[in-house]
């Protein structure tokens, strides 16, 4: 198969894969900032409906495999949509990262014991972030190239370690799980 068919053009595979990539790894960039970061107290917090975090963190791979498959939704749909700027890619994500993520939330809610500030901060805010940065991702590489969306998302990801780094080792963020 020589290219991905869409209903506004065909792109390489190529191109395609390298898209996938660079919005793959925006992903992993934002779930560090958000995760490690913003949101690392709430990991830390007993709730029957969490694994405890050193659970949580073996199990970090098959999130990053699911936002792999994501990131080849999101790059095949904002091609699709014809979004081939970042900013068209940019707001396109962030409707589609909403309205995924408020389903998402609902559903949730309805089946587990997880509180509504779980909800809304881990899924609400993060999965609408990450479908925007994914897609934004994707948008760049459409305009400007793939190697530039490429070294973007790198550039991201090493920006992501350090945000972490510096966040936890000035105690701003929790360097350890609790227990």
């Amino acid at each position: 198969m020589e290219s991905v068919v869409t209903l506004q053009q065909k792109i390489p595979m190529r191109k395609f894969f390298l898209r996938v990539l660079a919005s793959w790894l925006t992903m992993i960039a934002l779930d560090l900032l958000l995760n490690a970061g913003l949101f690392a107290k709430l990991w830390l917090v007993p709730d029957t409906f969490l694994l405890p975090p050193e659970n949580l963190f073996r199990r970090l791979p098959l999130g990053y495999a699911a936002f792999l498959l994501q990131a080849v939704a999101y790059v095949w749909l904002t091609q699709l949509v014809g979004a081939r700027t970042w900013k068209r890619a940019s707001l396109f994500g962030l409707k589609l990262g909403a309205l995924l993520s408020v389903a998402s939330v609902l559903g949730l809610r309805s089946a587990t014991t997880a509180s509504w500030t779980t909800l809304l901060a881990a899924w609400l805010v993060g999965e609408t972030v990450l479908t925007t940065g994914a897609c934004f991702m994707a948008g760049l590489a459409a305009e400007r190239g793939e190697k530039r969306a490429l070294l973007s998302a790198f550039i991201l990801l090493i920006c992501a370690f350090i945000v972490i780094a510096v966040l936890q080792s000035t105690g701003m963020v929790p360097a350890k799980h609790a227990g």
